[in-house]
Protein backbone atom coordinates (compact mmCIF):
# COMPACT_ATOMS: atom_id res chain seq x y z
CA UNK A 1 0.00 0.00 0.00
CA UNK A 2 2.35 2.53 1.08
CA UNK A 3 4.70 2.04 -1.99
CA UNK A 4 1.41 1.88 -4.10
CA UNK A 5 0.20 5.36 -2.53
CA UNK A 6 3.90 6.99 -3.05
CA UNK A 7 3.82 6.18 -6.76
CA UNK A 8 0.89 7.51 -7.59
CA UNK A 9 1.00 10.59 -5.43
CA UNK A 10 4.24 11.27 -7.44
CA UNK A 11 2.89 11.07 -10.84
CA UNK A 12 -0.48 13.04 -9.97
CA UNK A 13 2.20 15.67 -8.93
CA UNK A 14 0.52 15.65 -5.12
CA UNK A 15 2.02 17.99 -2.41
CA UNK A 16 4.54 15.75 -0.50
CA UNK A 17 3.75 17.42 2.51
CA UNK A 18 -0.03 15.41 2.36
CA UNK A 19 1.22 12.47 1.19
CA UNK A 20 4.07 11.88 4.17
CA UNK A 21 0.97 13.06 6.96
CA UNK A 22 -1.06 10.49 5.56
CA UNK A 23 1.09 7.63 5.36
CA UNK A 24 1.98 8.41 9.13
CA UNK A 25 -1.56 7.19 9.63
CA UNK A 26 -0.48 3.60 8.02
CA UNK A 27 0.02 1.35 10.67
CA UNK A 28 -1.48 -2.33 11.33
CA UNK A 29 -4.35 -1.44 12.15
CA UNK A 30 -5.29 1.04 9.65
CA UNK A 31 -3.69 -0.65 6.78
CA UNK A 32 -6.64 -3.18 6.26
CA UNK A 33 -9.54 -0.40 6.74
CA UNK A 34 -7.79 1.51 3.71
CA UNK A 35 -6.93 -1.42 1.61
CA UNK A 36 -11.19 -1.97 2.30
CA UNK A 37 -11.68 1.51 1.55
CA UNK A 38 -9.65 1.14 -1.90
CA UNK A 39 -11.97 -2.05 -2.87
CA UNK A 40 -15.30 -0.04 -2.37
CA UNK A 41 -13.66 2.37 -4.93
CA UNK A 42 -12.75 0.29 -7.56
CA UNK A 43 -15.93 -1.84 -7.40
CA UNK A 44 -17.37 2.06 -8.26
CA UNK A 45 -15.27 2.99 -10.83
CA UNK A 46 -17.07 3.38 -13.88
CA UNK A 47 -20.30 3.41 -12.12
CA UNK A 48 -22.55 6.34 -10.51
CA UNK A 49 -22.09 4.54 -7.33
CA UNK A 50 -21.71 6.81 -4.31
CA UNK A 51 -19.65 5.26 -2.00
CA UNK A 52 -19.67 5.47 1.67
CA UNK A 53 -16.83 6.70 4.02
CA UNK A 54 -16.58 4.92 7.23
CA UNK A 55 -13.80 7.51 8.41
CA UNK A 56 -13.79 11.36 7.98
CA UNK A 57 -9.90 11.33 8.64
CA UNK A 58 -8.66 13.01 5.22
CA UNK A 59 -5.39 11.22 6.00
CA UNK A 60 -7.68 7.79 5.52
CA UNK A 61 -9.87 9.50 2.77
CA UNK A 62 -6.56 10.46 0.65
CA UNK A 63 -4.80 7.02 1.00
CA UNK A 64 -8.13 5.25 -0.19
CA UNK A 65 -7.95 8.00 -3.17
CA UNK A 66 -4.89 7.56 -4.44
CA UNK A 67 -4.97 3.88 -3.73
CA UNK A 68 -7.78 3.49 -6.30
CA UNK A 69 -6.11 5.30 -9.12
CA UNK A 70 -4.60 2.20 -10.78
CA UNK A 71 -8.50 1.08 -11.25
CA UNK A 72 -9.70 4.16 -12.53
CA UNK A 73 -6.68 3.78 -15.02
CA UNK A 74 -7.61 0.33 -16.19
CA UNK A 75 -10.90 1.47 -16.64
CA UNK A 76 -10.26 4.34 -18.79
CA UNK A 77 -7.72 2.41 -21.11
CA UNK A 78 -10.49 -0.96 -21.25
CA UNK A 79 -13.13 1.89 -22.32
CA UNK A 80 -11.02 3.19 -25.15
CA UNK A 81 -10.39 6.46 -23.54
CA UNK A 82 -7.21 8.05 -24.77
CA UNK A 83 -4.37 8.48 -22.68
CA UNK A 84 -4.42 12.23 -22.52
CA UNK A 85 -7.89 12.50 -21.47
CA UNK A 86 -7.54 9.87 -18.56
CA UNK A 87 -4.74 11.56 -17.81
CA UNK A 88 -6.20 15.04 -17.65
CA UNK A 89 -9.48 13.70 -15.72
CA UNK A 90 -7.92 12.08 -13.02
CA UNK A 91 -4.94 15.34 -12.47
CA UNK A 92 -7.75 17.10 -11.04
CA UNK A 93 -7.52 15.46 -7.86
CA UNK A 94 -3.96 17.70 -7.82
CA UNK A 95 -4.77 21.41 -7.66
CA UNK A 96 -7.90 20.30 -5.26
CA UNK A 97 -5.90 18.67 -3.04
CA UNK A 98 -3.38 21.30 -2.83
CA UNK A 99 -5.50 24.16 -3.09
CA UNK A 100 -8.40 23.34 -1.21
CA UNK A 101 -7.58 20.14 0.67
CA UNK A 102 -10.24 17.09 0.72
CA UNK A 103 -12.69 18.67 3.78
CA UNK A 104 -13.50 21.73 1.41
CA UNK A 105 -13.62 19.67 -1.80
CA UNK A 106 -15.84 17.03 -0.90
CA UNK A 107 -14.62 13.69 -0.61
CA UNK A 108 -17.35 12.39 -2.66
CA UNK A 109 -16.29 14.94 -5.61
CA UNK A 110 -12.72 13.46 -5.05
CA UNK A 111 -14.28 9.77 -5.15
CA UNK A 112 -16.28 10.23 -8.29
CA UNK A 113 -12.85 11.95 -10.33
CA UNK A 114 -11.20 8.39 -8.92
CA UNK A 115 -14.24 6.56 -10.45
CA UNK A 116 -14.08 8.03 -13.59
CA UNK A 117 -17.16 10.15 -13.04
CA UNK A 118 -15.65 13.64 -14.22
CA UNK A 119 -14.16 13.77 -17.75
CA UNK A 120 -12.09 16.32 -18.81
CA UNK A 121 -12.03 17.50 -22.70
CA UNK A 122 -10.16 20.84 -23.21
CA UNK A 123 -11.21 23.81 -20.84
CA UNK A 124 -14.28 22.15 -19.41
CA UNK A 125 -14.90 19.07 -17.44
CA UNK A 126 -18.48 17.16 -18.15
CA UNK A 127 -20.11 14.22 -16.16
CA UNK A 128 -22.36 11.62 -17.96
CA UNK A 129 -25.57 12.47 -18.68
CA UNK A 130 -28.38 12.71 -15.84
CA UNK A 131 -32.32 13.97 -16.00
CA UNK A 132 -33.02 17.43 -15.34
CA UNK A 133 -36.21 19.55 -15.95
CA UNK A 134 -35.49 19.69 -19.72
CA UNK A 135 -34.74 16.36 -20.35
CA UNK A 136 -31.19 14.33 -19.82
CA UNK A 137 -28.17 16.99 -19.90
CA UNK A 138 -24.57 16.23 -19.15
CA UNK A 139 -23.17 17.96 -16.24
CA UNK A 140 -20.65 21.02 -17.65
CA UNK A 141 -17.87 22.48 -14.53
CA UNK A 142 -15.01 24.55 -15.20
CA UNK A 143 -12.00 23.99 -13.62
CA UNK A 144 -10.20 27.21 -12.58
CA UNK A 145 -7.10 26.28 -15.33
CA UNK A 146 -7.43 29.85 -16.28
CA UNK A 147 -9.96 32.64 -18.46
CA UNK A 148 -12.78 31.14 -20.20
CA UNK A 149 -11.66 31.44 -23.41
CA UNK A 150 -14.67 31.05 -26.05
CA UNK A 151 -13.06 29.40 -28.61
CA UNK A 152 -11.61 26.57 -26.02
CA UNK A 153 -14.93 26.16 -24.80
CA UNK A 154 -16.64 25.90 -27.95
CA UNK A 155 -14.20 23.34 -28.44
CA UNK A 156 -14.59 21.36 -24.82
CA UNK A 157 -18.20 21.30 -25.88
CA UNK A 158 -17.77 19.79 -29.30
CA UNK A 159 -15.63 17.26 -27.99
CA UNK A 160 -18.20 16.33 -25.12
CA UNK A 161 -20.77 15.70 -27.31
CA UNK A 162 -18.28 13.87 -29.87
CA UNK A 163 -16.80 11.74 -26.72
CA UNK A 164 -20.37 10.96 -25.50
CA UNK A 165 -22.08 10.00 -28.61
CA UNK A 166 -19.35 7.87 -29.47
CA UNK A 167 -20.27 6.00 -26.53
CA UNK A 168 -23.94 5.15 -27.00
CA UNK A 169 -25.67 7.89 -25.67
CA UNK A 170 -27.53 9.36 -28.88
CA UNK A 171 -30.11 10.85 -26.82
CA UNK A 172 -28.94 13.38 -24.49
CA UNK A 173 -29.63 16.73 -26.08
CA UNK A 174 -28.07 19.60 -23.74
CA UNK A 175 -25.37 20.83 -20.77
CA UNK A 176 -26.43 21.82 -17.31
CA UNK A 177 -24.22 24.01 -15.37
CA UNK A 178 -24.47 25.16 -11.43
CA UNK A 179 -21.73 27.87 -10.81
CA UNK A 180 -21.85 31.18 -9.12
CA UNK A 181 -19.90 31.73 -12.42
CA UNK A 182 -23.93 31.82 -14.03
CA UNK A 183 -25.09 34.48 -11.11
CA UNK A 184 -26.44 37.08 -14.06
CA UNK A 185 -25.57 39.49 -11.18
CA UNK A 186 -22.29 39.76 -12.45
CA UNK A 187 -23.41 41.71 -15.40
CA UNK A 188 -23.19 44.96 -13.03
CA UNK A 189 -19.42 44.91 -12.66
CA UNK A 190 -18.32 43.48 -15.79
CA UNK A 191 -17.96 44.27 -19.73
CA UNK A 192 -20.27 42.59 -21.77
CA UNK A 193 -17.67 41.27 -23.69
CA UNK A 194 -16.31 39.40 -20.47
CA UNK A 195 -15.59 36.03 -20.77
CA UNK A 196 -17.57 34.93 -17.85
CA UNK A 197 -20.78 36.95 -19.59
CA UNK A 198 -20.22 35.34 -22.63
CA UNK A 199 -19.93 31.73 -20.77
CA UNK A 200 -23.15 32.83 -19.29
CA UNK A 201 -24.89 33.44 -22.26
CA UNK A 202 -24.85 30.35 -23.51
CA UNK A 203 -27.66 28.95 -21.09
CA UNK A 204 -30.91 29.61 -20.33
CA UNK A 205 -30.63 30.11 -16.40
CA UNK A 206 -33.32 28.35 -14.21
CA UNK A 207 -34.60 29.47 -10.65
CA UNK A 208 -32.91 28.06 -8.26
CA UNK A 209 -34.18 29.81 -5.24
CA UNK A 210 -33.59 27.42 -2.74
CA UNK A 211 -30.03 28.03 -2.51
CA UNK A 212 -30.48 31.46 -2.49
CA UNK A 213 -31.35 31.92 1.40
CA UNK A 214 -29.14 33.51 3.48
CA UNK A 215 -27.99 30.79 6.06
CA UNK A 216 -26.37 32.62 9.01
CA UNK A 217 -26.05 35.67 7.25
CA UNK A 218 -24.53 34.03 3.38
CA UNK A 219 -25.44 32.06 0.74
CA UNK A 220 -24.09 29.55 -0.79
CA UNK A 221 -22.96 31.44 -3.44
CA UNK A 222 -21.20 33.77 -1.30
CA UNK A 223 -19.11 30.97 -0.42
CA UNK A 224 -18.36 29.57 -3.26
CA UNK A 225 -17.02 32.88 -4.60
CA UNK A 226 -14.88 33.36 -1.72
CA UNK A 227 -13.53 30.05 -2.06
CA UNK A 228 -13.01 30.45 -5.52
CA UNK A 229 -12.10 34.02 -6.53
CA UNK A 230 -9.91 34.64 -3.22
CA UNK A 231 -9.17 30.86 -2.15
CA UNK A 232 -10.34 31.72 1.10
CA UNK A 233 -13.38 31.30 4.04
CA UNK A 234 -15.99 34.03 3.10
CA UNK A 235 -14.76 35.53 6.72
CA UNK A 236 -11.40 36.58 5.85
CA UNK A 237 -12.58 38.59 2.63
CA UNK A 238 -12.48 41.90 4.29
CA UNK A 239 -9.22 41.91 5.10
CA UNK A 240 -8.39 41.68 2.17
CA UNK A 241 -7.44 43.81 -1.68
CA UNK A 242 -9.08 43.22 -4.20
CA UNK A 243 -6.48 43.04 -7.57
CA UNK A 244 -8.44 42.30 -10.35
CA UNK A 245 -12.21 43.45 -11.69
CA UNK A 246 -13.78 40.36 -10.27
CA UNK A 247 -12.43 40.62 -7.35
CA UNK A 248 -13.48 44.26 -6.43
CA UNK A 249 -16.92 42.82 -7.92
CA UNK A 250 -16.64 40.55 -5.73
CA UNK A 251 -16.53 42.66 -2.31
CA UNK A 252 -18.01 45.42 -3.83
CA UNK A 253 -21.33 43.47 -3.51
CA UNK A 254 -20.94 41.77 -0.59
CA UNK A 255 -19.88 45.11 1.33
CA UNK A 256 -23.32 46.90 -0.23
CA UNK A 257 -25.08 43.98 1.61
CA UNK A 258 -25.93 42.15 -1.47
CA UNK A 259 -25.38 38.24 -1.68
CA UNK A 260 -24.45 35.67 -4.92
CA UNK A 261 -26.07 33.29 -5.86
CA UNK A 262 -25.07 29.73 -7.56
CA UNK A 263 -27.00 29.65 -10.06
CA UNK A 264 -28.52 26.68 -12.47
CA UNK A 265 -28.39 27.27 -16.72
CA UNK A 266 -29.12 24.58 -19.69
CA UNK A 267 -27.86 24.71 -23.08
CA UNK A 268 -29.47 22.91 -25.30
CA UNK A 269 -27.94 21.17 -28.39
CA UNK A 270 -29.44 19.93 -31.95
Amino acid sequence: MRDLVVAVAADLGVPAALIADALAYLGPQTEPLVAAQVARLEAAVGTTEVVAWPDDDVRFQLLALLGAVPAARAWFAAEGIDEATARASLADLTPKLRDYGIAATGVDWLAKVVAGGVISLGRLQFEWAEPTAAGAAWPVHIPESGPLDPAACDESFARAVAFFRGRGDSATRGFVCHSWLLDDQLAEYLPGESNILRFQRRFTLVDTAESDAPVDGATEGDHAVAKFVFRRPLAELSALTPSTRLETAVVTHLAAGRHWRERAGVMMID
